[in-house]
Order: structure tokens, then C-alpha cells, then sequence
């Protein structure tokens, strides 16, 4: 009896994991308004129309973190493409990118490129979709 409670437990739990994938936050305007702190980029995952990009970020955090726009694909040994990113911000610190990035639609990787920062977690994802309209 209690294996078959075991099992049912199991089975509830890895349907409840399944879904349609990732939620996205929508960003107005085209403005990125992305937190960064230890090994979170909050919203993770954001849905912007393609058009002019603005990133405005802010570390929460108590160490330096930034944020970068790569390409989520390449070929094994090859530097992902860099699309965009802040300077290094120090703890309380926000910034921006120098210039407006223009995307297209498609699936783009945020992350802090800082150290291990990546590896530890700190990534989202960057949906451009086509504007309607």
C-alpha cells in the first residue's frame, strides 16, 4: 500500500513539473527593466515586440553583476554573438546600454557575464516577436 502511495505521489509531482515552457514578462516600449543580485535576473524570462531595445538594469545584489544580450546557439568552441549589455554595476547601481539594440525576432540569452555568474544560475531569456500591427 504505501509503494502504490509512493507511486501516485511521484506521478502527481512530475505531472505538476510539466507545462507549456517558460512564462514571459511583458516589456512596454521596448524597456528591459531587469534586477540583477545573486544569480537571479528578475524578470527571467521577458517577451519584447522587435524595434528599438532599451536595457535598464539595477544590482540589488552585494556583488558587481552586469547583463548581456547573446545568442542562445552556436557551434561547439564558438563565443556566442553579443547583442548588447551594461557596464559592470556595482551593488545599488543601475545603468543602461550605450545604445538602443534593434533584434530580430527570435529567442535571445540575458545573463551576467561575470566570473561563473552565468553557470550559478544567473541567465533568463529574451523573446523578440514580430510587432502586430
Amino acid at each position: 500500500m504505501r509503494r502504490l502511495a509512493a507511486l501516485l505521489l511521484l506521478g502527481a509531482l512530475t505531472v505538476a513539473g510539466c507545462g507549456d515552457g517558460p512564462s514571459y514578462t511583458s516589456a512596454k516600449d521596448g524597456v528591459l527593466k531587469i534586477t540583477l543580485d545573486e544569480y537571479r535576473i528578475m524578470p527571467e524570462n521577458i517577451r519584447v515586440p522587435a524595434g528599438p531595445i532599451h536595457i535598464e538594469a539595477t544590482n540589488k545584489g552585494r556583488l558587481t553583476h552586469n547583463l548581456v544580450i547573446e545568442s542562445v546557439t552556436h557551434a561547439d568552441g564558438e563565443e556566442p554573438t553579443l547583442y548588447g549589455r551594461t557596464d559592470t554595476l556595482h551593488p545599488g547601481e543601475s545603468g543602461s546600454e550605450q545604445k538602443p539594440i534593434t533584434l530580430k525576432p527570435g529567442k535571445y540569452r540575458l545573463t551576467c557575464s561575470i566570473a561563473n555568474h552565468d553557470d550559478l544560475g544567473q541567465y533568463g531569456e529574451l523573446k523578440v516577436v514580430a510587432k502586430s500591427g
